[in-house]
């Protein structure tokens, strides 16, 4: 069966701000007084936790020391995204344009919800898509977002596209199919359908109709 839905998650899958929001977080811990730096390369390997699961994972114990940590680093993060926003991979504009004459198009995230805004405004795809939900707005996992989502908009067979093991395991638990591209962050099991480039998972999709 064709899949009449393409979900996708948006860091390390459709763009990479990492270096902005790396940026901000340095930012906010120097307003703080803390003796400390995350790099471009740690927000990635965090990236498609919650933001306070990628404070913990970063920066641990310091927010027993400095309550007021999360909301600083938050801040500046947005600051910082605003400004710069993020790095779009080969094609991702151009391709959704297509795959949205096609399929419904949804973006799931586990994003804070200024976040998605951004990505919404950089990107232009707001019109494009039939819905989007994250973190930052419905407090929900990835998971029970996509099951919602399936639910909400009676999709008989969706597909979740992301990068990472947990984009997969989220897909799996809401009883739908897993696309990894491996031009992001993490990966996936060896059952997992893989493409290396937005270009041939365009072309995937296009052979469907």
């Amino acid at each position: 069966m064709n899949n009449d839905a393409i979900i996708f998650d948006i860091d390390g899958t459709l763009w990479n701000a990492s270096s902005a929001s790396a940026k901000g977080w340095n930012i906010g811990l120097a307003k703080l007084g803390i003796d400390k730096k995350v790099t471009s390369g740690q927000i990635e390997s965090v990236a498609g936790n919650t933001y306070e699961k990628c404070v913990e994972i970063l920066l641990p114990g310091l927010q027993e020391q400095y309550p007021d940590l999360p909301e600083k680093l938050n801040k500046y993060e947005m600051k910082a995204v605003k400004s710069e926003g993020g790095i779009f991979y080969d094609g991702v504009i151009e391709g959704i344009k297509i795959l949205a004459g096609s399929h419904k198009i949804f973006l799931i995230s586990n994003c804070q919800d200024w976040y998605m805004k951004l990505f919404l405004e950089f990107s232009g795809l707001g019109p494009l898509l039939t819905g989007f939900d994250c973190h930052g707005m419905s407090g929900q996992p990835k998971h029970e977002m996509l099951t919602k989502l399936k639910s909400s908009y009676s999709l008989n067979n969706p597909v979740y596209v992301g990068d990472t093991e947990a984009d997969e395991t989220a897909a799996n638990l809401a009883g739908m199919d897993f696309i990894h591209i491996s031009h992001g962050f993490g990966y996936s099991s060896e059952e997992a359908i893989k493409f290396d480039s937005f270009t041939d998972l365009l072309d995937f999709f296009k052979a469907q109709n």
